[in-house]
Order: C-alpha cells, then sequence, then structure tokens
C-alpha cells in the first residue's frame, strides 16, 4: 500500500500564490511600506504552504492584510485597497484549503475538479462582496473616510476568522 504524501494540493497553492502575488504588486504599487509588509506575508504564506503548516498559511495571510490596511493608511485608492482585500482574502482562504486537502486526501489524489470549483466560487464570491461594497461606498455620498472602508474590511476578516474556527473540525 502507497503512503499518501500530506503536502498541501498543488493547484490550490498555485492559485493562492498568484493571488497573493497579485495583491502584493497592487498595494506595493501605491505604498512601500504595505508593499514591504506584502512582502514578508508572501514569504511565510508561501512558506506555510511549502511545508503545509497552518500556522505559516494564517499568519502570511494576516500580514498580507496588514499591508492592505497599511497601503489604505498610506493613501491608497479605494479601488485598490478592495481589489488587495479581496486578493489577500482569496490567497488566505485557496492556502487554507490547500493545506487540508492535503491532510485530507493528500498530494496524489485526483481533486482538480474540486479545487477548480472552489478556486471559481471564491472568486466570484470576492469579486461580488467587493463589487456591492463599493458600490455602497461610492453611492452613499455620505463622504465616508478610507479609514472606516478598512475598518469595515478587517471587521469581515474578522467574522470570517469566528466563523471559520467555530466549524467543528478546527476544534
Amino acid at each position: 500500500m502507497m503512503e499518501l504524501t500530506r503536502k498541501p494540493t498543488r493547484r490550490n497553492t498555485a492559485a493562492s500564490i498568484t493571488a497573493a502575488l497579485g495583491t502584493l504588486v497592487v498595494i506595493g504599487s501605491g505604498s512601500p511600506a504595505g508593499g514591504l509588509f506584502g512582502l514578508v506575508g508572501l514569504g511565510l504564506l508561501a512558506l506555510g504552504l511549502h511545508r503545509g503548516v497552518r500556522l505559516g498559511v494564517d499568519l502570511g495571510g494576516g500580514i498580507l492584510f496588514i499591508s492592505v490596511v497599511l497601503g489604505g493608511l498610506q493613501g491608497l485608492s479605494p479601488e485598490a485597497s478592495v481589489i488587495g482585500a479581496v486578493g489577500t482574502l482569496l490567497a488566505w482562504d485557496l492556502a487554507n484549503s490547500a493545506v487540508e486537502l492535503g491532510e485530507q486526501l493528500g498530494r496524489e489524489t485526483v481533486t482538480g475538479r474540486l479545487e477548480s470549483a472552489h478556486i471559481v466560487t471564491s472568486l466570484a464570491v470576492g469579486l461580488l462582496s467587493a463589487t456591492v461594497g463599493y458600490g455602497v461606498f461610492v453611492f452613499s455620498g455620505a463622504g465616508y473616510s478610507l479609514g472606516v472602508v478598512v475598518l469595515l474590511i478587517l471587521a469581515v476578516v474578522f467574522l470570517i476568522a469566528g466563523l471559520r474556527s467555530s466549524r467543528p473540525e478546527a476544534a
């Protein structure tokens, strides 16, 4: 009987790194300090994926998100902030999925359709959420500052983290 390799799956790993790189480019182009934090976050995310360690993935995703917040506070456009936030959440979600699938099924198992469906669904949910949120921001006319938008995005991340930690398999 062949032993399974309990490493993160390749497709979700590649998609996660691609999303994190996209975030790094968007944030780094408008905020040097945000770009530096993003580079550290990308490195930790990649290391977590290479070793299959969730803590590294979570720390990398968290630091990548801090780079988005820092970029927003340094005057990054709302559009770039929203794109960076979606890219960060997508990278984090796909990285966690890669680690989880690797732990449960092994790298050798054929999971291409499952991973592709997850990538497309996560991207669609992220883009739809960003579009609705940005639409409310643009059409509200209330003149909210970018800090309010950053705090709203931060609240969403904490909500997602709380919901994720309350799942039975996370305990």
